[in-house]
């Protein structure tokens, strides 16, 4: 029986070496792909001079000057505030309303139903600066400039083609049989959806109200212009660090930091739910 086994795993091993250059070439890149990330870091603790010596020192003494600077005299909490309130209410709309939508489309049948998809789709496609402009003007007649009501209504119209488009598919991936069970059962097509379908969709909701949070807590060209003074959040208000007459490197790799930071310890916190989720559909 040993024996085997050792011949049916013996070949295995000299695949393993044959293919040592692949190991090489990934480790290449993710290495290529963590430097920005990793001198991003390093910059946001370096003193300023040493931030700005040419060429780059690798070896210095770490200090928490740029934060003091972001916190205390640039009131950075209130624009990650200001972030944290419109990205996750507009995920939590933007997802809740968009799930309803897919489900609709994917199980029933209605006149215009193809027309009604591609249009939603095409809701996608505009470049967002293609109509900065009236949107800034309709902002202006409804009073929604620098409102926190404008900023979640704006993403969450925004995001709601790509939630649709995502979660389509995946109620499409789950038997109608499941459902049908249940209204013989006597259940009512919601109660169906609730006990049965929103169990089975919980990785691919979760996986997408990821895709959702991080697109509106990175948008950058909306919030500049329909934002002000008291809503104003993270990306706007960063790249007022780079348009001084000298640039404060360390400040700036800071504020890339604090952006950065909650958007990469949220998704390390859900991986397994997002791995789940983007799997989902892939084997039936």
């Amino acid at each position: 029986m040993a024996r085997d086994l050792t011949s049916v795993t013996s070949p295995a091993a000299p695949e393993a070496e044959r293919n040592w250059w692949v190991h090489l070439v990934l480790l290449v890149i993710c290495v290529v792909a963590m430097l920005p990330v990793v001198w991003m870091v390093m910059t946001a603790f370096m003193p300023r001079d040493v931030a700005k010596a040419v060429p780059p020192q690798w070896i210095f003494t770490p200090t928490l000057d740029a934060f003091r600077v972001l916190i205390v005299d640039k009131g950075m909490l209130g624009y990650l505030k200001n972030s944290l309130i419109v990205s996750v209410t507009s995920t939590f709309l933007s997802v809740t309303l968009g799930m309803f939508c897919a489900y609709a489309l994917a199980r029933f049948d209605f006149a215009g139903k193809e027309d009604v998809s591609f249009w939603i789709l095409t809701n996608r496609m505009m470049p967002a600066v293609a109509v900065i402009l009236p949107m800034f003007l309709i902002f202006k007649t409804l009073n929604l400039l620098d409102t926190y009501f404008g900023l979640i209504l704006l993403y969450t119209a925004m995001q709601l083609p790509f939630v649709v488009w995502m979660l389509k598919g995946y109620f499409e991936d789950i038997p109608r049989q499941l459902e049908e069970i249940a209204l013989v059962d006597g259940d009512t097509w919601f109660g169906a959806f609730r006990r049965v379908v929103l169990p089975l969709m919980t990785p691919s909701i979760t996986a997408t109200a990821i895709f959702v949070l991080i697109l509106s807590w990175n948008e950058y060209a909306f919030a500049l212009f329909l934002s002000g003074s008291t809503t104003k959040t993270l990306p706007p208000a960063v790249v007022t660090f780079a348009v001084n007459a000298e640039v404060s490197w360390d400040v700036l790799g800071a504020a890339c930091l604090i952006i950065t930071a909650p958007i990469m310890i949220f998704v390390i916190a859900v991986q397994k739910q997002f791995i789940r989720g983007l799997s989902m559909g892939m084997v039936r």
